[in-house]
């Protein structure tokens, strides 16, 4: 009981310095670095003791230590705990002064893949040990010595070198004086360097070549029915890409790349395919449009009839491409009825016979006509002469119909004798598909092939009345073209029209909000492009407001519900947290100029916000619009329920945003120009520092677990 007594104390005695000390695992290869000091260690030539050594610029000191003892160097205690011979891993105890501790390797390196190519791999060697090395690295593959490479390398030098790319994908990299101190280096992914992107046929065969690595020389062969065609030598600097042609010009083969590696691709192109579209006949000028739906063409065309060439000139050359159409022209040198077209190539031959009508003439009424999507457009057309019509139109997007009428009949085709009007309606879709809203579409009306340009201008499906108690509303104003900080309302079942709204730069918010709210109706709020592609869509919870934050200038809005709904839509400049900017007040159509700027009040809760602007003749106002209700009552035109309003050429208000504020809406009337400023006001909630006695007590318990660590190790070394 009396040893244990003085046994107690003096162990706590020992280990008092070092309740904070910090172990660290450090092996024998490795180097312990402590701010500008360098330990290592050696087991003692005994094996009952370690040797420590710790050097900085200042000097060194060194000892051999057995378990529990210490070593003290500029400030630091190193306390020897337990080493593993197995593992050559001590376990160092550190307390003291220092600030940042690291341990590397003596001798160490590490090795990335820069670009692995079928030609070579680029590899960078980066010497992670703490002792430089002046040595001879050694790059085998299959066993087989591919590079030799002296270096000279201080910690956290690297070096870039090359080797031919192994076909095994395996390197060994190792040194010539360390033989246990190598690298595997697998290569996963080794691609082509040199890659043929394309092959494209016209009047020749051009290939394209692209060199991903070094430079390099590749000769570029052309081959057919396994003879080669033509050789071509090309240069490609590094990234380069490339166009070889080669004059011979077969519809198949392959093109085969050889760099020091090869490359090799087939090509088949498919044959022209040559069809007659229409044709007219004019006095005596013969017009015919032709048309490619087969691979590239270049050949001649002429016009026959009875075996003798009746055309002036003689032939044509033309060329086109796959789905291409052309016209050409000859003037008849005979008197005919009935003629033969002619079209021939190297690789294509077909005649077309033709009967020659005579003595049509086409005029069209009206060449351009407006319409609204889902509705329909009327051309008036008149033909005279004696022969058949054959009618058609070309160039309108599949979503658009057509029909011709003679009378009430639907017609295609006609026999004329003397003149009839005939009438072309052109039906759309009640959604854009192809074409876009407030922009001209072109298109042709053909008659016996001869096309005849027509103009198709399409406006918006909905017009909207204007929600709000202000005269407006009471003088019920619609218009195609909606504009920015109106309210409308919004009546439909499932989904509505696409709405056009003005074209307006900047970022803008788009609200949804009124009856189906208090309904708890899920609505969405899609915002299209002028053809109608969905850009951006709501996201609200069922029974919730909905609204999109968009920066697209040309824009339209699209609402879908389920069944009957009832709804305000609302289009507003947004910004996202206060700031300076200068409004151009232009007169609207509906005799007002307005700008209404929604701000994220988030960032702003619970502080006041001062609203100034400065122009001519202004009225500022400012709304809380965050409730659904506080959106229903938003009226810009009218009194409404300002938070408040002023008047004149300088003016300014403040309000209090509320704790649990989403949006602001300011409102500026007037005319011209008007500057906008805002200031923030108030001290929002600050958080205290919390101090409690748990660092302390959490300090004070990984002192004792120290204490008996240190305990266990010595009673079980």
């Amino acid at each position: 009981m009396a040893m244990r007594k003085v046994l107690i104390p003096l162990i706590l005695l020992i280990f008092a310095g070092n309740v904070l000390a910090y172990p660290v695992e450090l092996g024998i290869d490795e180097v312990l670095l402590v701010d500008n000091s360098v330990v290592t260690f050696d087991p003692s030539a005994s094996g009952d003791g370690i040797y420590l050594r710790v050097e900085s610029p200042d000097g060194f000191n060194s000892s051999v230590l057995g378990f529990g003892e210490s070593l003290f160097f500029d400030g630091v205690n190193y306390t020897v705990g337990r080493f593993d011979p197995a593992t050559g891993k001590l376990v160092l105890h550190l307390s003291g002064n220092y600030s940042k501790l690291e341990i590397v390797k003596k001798k160490d390196f590490s090795v990335k893949v820069v670009e692995s190519f079928d030609t070579y791999t680029r590899l960078s060697l980066r010497w992670d040990g703490y002792y430089g090395i002046n040595d001879t690295l050694r790059v085998y593959s299959n066993g087989l010595l591919v590079k030799e490479l002296p270096v000279s390398l201080e910690w956290g030098d690297e070096v870039t070198f090359k080797v031919k790319t192994p076909p095994s994908g395996l390197l060994v990299l190792s040194f010539g004086y360390l033989g246990n101190l190598s690298r595997n280096v697998v290569l996963e992914e080794m691609e082509k360097q040199v890659e043929i992107t394309s092959i494209e046929r016209d009047e020749e065969l051009h290939v394209t070549l692209l060199n991903r690595g070094d430079a390099v020389n590749a000769t570029v062969m052309l081959t057919a029915g396994g003879l080669t065609l033509e050789k071509k030598e090309v240069h490609l600097e590094r990234g380069e890409q490339k166009e070889v042609t080669f004059d011979r010009n077969p519809l198949q083969g392959a093109v085969a790349v050889d760099y020091g590696a090869v490359a090799q691709e087939s090509f088949y192109f498919q044959p022209p395919d040559i069809s007659l579209v229409s044709y007219s006949l004019d006095g005596e000028t013969l017009k015919i449009r032709l048309k490619n739906d087969g691979g590239y063409f270049h050949g001649k065309v002429s016009v026959m009839s009875n075996s003798v060439v009746v055309g002036s000139p003689l032939y044509l050359d033309i060329s086109l491409r796959e789905g291409e159409e052309k016209e050409v022209a000859f003037n008849l040198t005979e008197d005919v009825d009935y003629a033969t077209i002619v079209i021939s190539s190297a690789d294509f031959t077909t005649s077309v016979p033709l009967m020659l009508e005579k003595g049509l003439d086409v005029r069209f009424v009206n060449d351009y006509a407006r319409t609204h999507l889902g509705g329909s457009a009327t051309y008036s057309l008149v033909v005279t002469g004696k022969g058949r019509v054959e009618l058609g139109v070309a160039g309108l997007p599949d979503s658009v119909r057509y029909a011709f009428y003679y009378g009430q009949n639907e017609v295609r085709t006609l026999n004329v004798e003397g003149s009839v009007q005939l009438t072309l309606v052109v039906s759309l879709p009640s959604f854009p598909s192809g074409f876009r809203v407030e922009a001209p579409l072109k298109f042709n009306a053909t008659v016996n092939g001869e096309g005849y340009s027509l103009t198709l201008e399409v406006s918006g499906a909905g017009r909207l009345p204007v929600y709000g108690d202000n005269w407006l509303a009471k003088s019920n104003f619609t218009s195609e073209v909606h504009y920015l900080g109106l309210p409308y309302h919004v009546v439909w079942r499932d989904v509505t029209p696409p709405y056009i709204f003005e074209n307006v730069t900047g970022e803008k918010i788009a609200f949804l909000y009124g009856r189906y709210v208090r309904q708890g109706e899920d609505l969405k709020l899609h915002v299209l492009s002028p053809y109608g592609d969905i850009l951006h869509t709501s996201s609200s919870p069922e029974g919730r407001p909905d609204f999109v934050i968009f920066n697209e200038s040309e824009f339209m809005l699209m609402v879908e519900g389920k069944g009957f709904f009832d709804s305000v839509l609302l289009v507003a400049r947004y910004m996202e947290k206060p700031e300076n900017v200068t409004l151009e007040l232009e007169r609207k159509p509906f005799g007002e100029g307005l700008e209404v700027v929604i701000i994220n009040a988030t960032p702003l809760r619970g502080k006041k916000l001062t609203i100034k602007s400065s122009g001519k003749n202004l009225e500022l106002k400012a709304y809380h619009f965050t409730l659904n209700s506080e959106r229903e009552d938003f009226d810009p035109l009218g009194t409404g329920k300002a938070v408040f309003t002023v008047k004149g050429d300088n003016v300014s208000g403040t309000m209090a945003v509320r704790s649990d504020e989403d949006f602001v809406a300011v409102v500026v009337r007037g005319e011209g120009r008007a500057d906008l400023s805002f200031e923030v006001g108030g001290v929002g909630v600050s958080a205290s520092e919390v101090t409690t006695r748990w660092p302390y007590l959490a300090v004070l318990g990984l002192g004792l677990l120290l204490v008996l660590a240190v305990f266990l190790e010595k009673r079980l070394g």
